[in-house]
């Protein structure tokens, strides 16, 4: 709707209680234009109707930019400030997937050590890690090299060689049992069947599990992703989908977990094969097994927490009253 006097548009305030002009001043001038030109007007652009106008022929006052680098620059600054405190939850909401977002970015396998720490310990975002009080972030690597002394469970099956592991009865990782939120990332290869790791255990009767299964190498849809649930060793929420991408036995793979909220996301090789989700299990790490007739290699894995500022915070008993610590 355009003003009867100057031609422009009326705000969407404005015409809550007046549709015929745009400010108190142009309806004490009156109109100017006929409603036959006003329509016309809302379609076309006439440089003859802007000229009419007298408020158009002045000059912005200087303040009005300034005010609006303003709110821009305070804007900007609560957007980051809400990134570092807060992380992105929209998964536990059951909102749009995060994926895009949140996928692990990985160094070139040819990176060496040197580069690999530098992109994982440089940023602001690690700086305030490493100065905030409250449990940091767990983060934990480990090649294979040596025995398997973080690891509890059976060691049946389980065999450490030269840099690689064969996978056996579960076992879990036990620097990341108390964790929640995390990305979770390992290269594997499948000698035969399929390979399986959880994520989400807080032992090894409560978990969840995905399995990756090659019925017909090298085929599309040939292989498939079985993921379910496990709650006091009983079984719930198993599923057994097709793999969109073609794999291949004795082949290295970079498989990704990534855990946030109730939502979960499966990644082969950086690409997006699986997502799904259950409120089940809130709390728990990650490990491996060989199911029936699995046939599997290790040959390293790494895992990074995603824990919020807020929670350092919280953690460290600076945001609660004392009858309320943990």
């Amino acid at each position: 709707m355009r003003c009867q006097r100057c031609g422009r548009e009326i705000s969407p305030l404005r015409l809550l209680t007046d549709r015929d002009f745009c400010s108190e001043r142009c309806r004490k001038k009156g109109a100017r234009a006929s409603a036959w030109f006003l329509r016309d007007a809302e379609y076309e652009a006439d440089p003859l109707w802007e000229s009419a106008s007298e408020d158009s022929t002045k000059p912005k006052p200087k303040g009005a930019n300034g005010m609006m680098a303003v709110v821009m620059v305070g804007l900007v600054g609560a957007l980051i400030a809400a990134k570092l405190v807060f992380p992105d939850d929209s998964a536990a909401r059951g909102g749009a997937s995060p994926v895009a977002r949140s996928a692990p970015t990985t160094l070139p396998a040819s990176a060496n050590e040197e580069q690999r720490r530098l992109s994982e310990d440089s940023g602001l975002l690690a700086w305030l890690e490493n100065r905030l009080p409250g449990a940091s972030p767990v983060r934990a690597k480990v090649d294979f090299r040596s025995s398997l002394g973080e690891w509890a469970g059976s060691g049946k099956g389980w065999v450490v060689r030269e840099g690689s592991a064969r996978v056996g009865e579960l076992r879990l990782w036990k620097p990341t049992l108390a964790t929640r939120d995390y990305e979770f990332e390992f290269e594997g290869v499948v000698e035969r069947k399929g390979m399986s790791w959880v994520y989400r255990a807080a032992d090894t009767q409560d978990y969840y599990a995905t399995r990756i299964r090659i019925a017909r190498p090298g085929a599309v849809s040939g292989a498939t992703i079985i993921r379910y649930g496990v709650e006091s060793g009983q079984m719930f929420a198993r599923a057994e989908l097709p793999l969109p991408v073609a794999l291949e036995r004795d082949r290295p793979y970079r498989i990704a977990t990534l855990v946030a909220g109730s939502r979960f996301t499966t990644l082969i090789d950086g690409k997006v094969v699986d997502e799904w989700s259950d409120p089940r299990l809130v709390k728990g790490g990650v490990g491996f097994f060989a199911a029936d007739g699995e046939k599997s290699v290790l040959r390293w894995a790494t895992f990074r927490e995603r824990k919020s500022l807020w929670d350092r915070f919280a953690s460290a008993n600076l945001l609660l009253a004392p009858g309320l610590m943990p």
